[in-house]
């Protein structure tokens, strides 16, 4: 047993020479103009680099990320439009629908003025239908330009709506109303706008309905261009108090 021991030991010391070597660290990727080599060659040396080619005088330059010369300008709801300059400064020319729609949020549009009969300020009856009339229904023109570029916007009166200031359905009138002339005969005139209440406003807040009369007005735009269409409708508003009162408690 003793005699096998160090032939064992001398098997073992000679195999070990056949043992395979130990692996190499990777070598890190190496980059060439075509592609990247990654690891080692079959020689466990890093693949050999190709030298990278001259740069040729079409060779393509990228572009940076950095905004150049911008135009802005503030529509409304304060809101920013900018569009990039042209060379020079010198911004392009802005569409004239774009600039309608600016001059048609900055047009002076007023809220109705409204007169009613019997007026403001006295009662009105249950039964008796309530004028209503506005006075200032006209039209009106505004023209603006910039960068060569004009528009006219022209905003007309469409329709007028009448809420009364309870539960019950507003009355639509196609124009202004007529104007209640007192030296005329009442049975003498007629009006095609007016709201006939059904009960005296006794219980409502401050003993009189809150009336609201509304003007929605309808926008067109010509361009220097020819170009042309139509705006969005705007509508504006007046509220104000009326009183109602029984017929029988005026006369009874």
């Amino acid at each position: 047993m003793e005699a096998l021991v160090p032939a064992f030991i001398g098997i073992v010391a000679s195999s070990a020479s056949f043992l395979a070597p130990p692996p190499r660290d990777p070598i890190p990727p190496t980059r060439n103009v075509y592609s990247y080599k990654f690891g080692a060659g079959d020689d466990g040396n890093a693949p050999a680099s190709s030298p990278p080619e001259p740069k040729s005088a079409t060779s393509v330059t990228e572009e940076s990320d950095q905004m150049g010369p911008h135009d802005c300008r503030t529509l409304s709801n304060n809101v920013q439009v900018c569009e990039p300059a042209h060379g020079g400064g010198k911004a392009p020319k802005v569409s004239p629908a774009q600039l309608a729609l600016t001059k048609w949020a900055q047009m002076p549009i007023p809220a109705p003025t409204v007169r009613t009969a019997p007026p403001r300020g006295s009662d009105g009856l249950v039964g008796l239908p309530e004028w209503v009339w506005v006075t200032n229904w006209h039209s009106q023109t505004g023209r603006v330009a910039t960068r060569g570029v004009w528009v006219e916007v022209t905003a007309r009166p469409q329709s007028m709506t009448i809420d009364p200031g309870y539960e019950s359905p507003v009355v639509r009138c196609t124009g202004p109303g007529t104007a209640y002339d007192r030296s005329r005969p009442a049975a003498n005139q007629h009006t095609n706008c007016s709201y006939t209440f059904s009960r005296s406003s006794l219980h409502e807040p401050g003993h009189a309905y809150r009336m609201r009369v509304s003007v929605t007005w309808g926008g067109t735009w010509r361009g220097s261009d020819g170009s042309g269409g139509a705006l969005p409708p705007l509508t504006r508003s007046t509220v104000f108090r009326l009183r109602v009162a029984e017929a029988q408690s005026l006369y009874g």
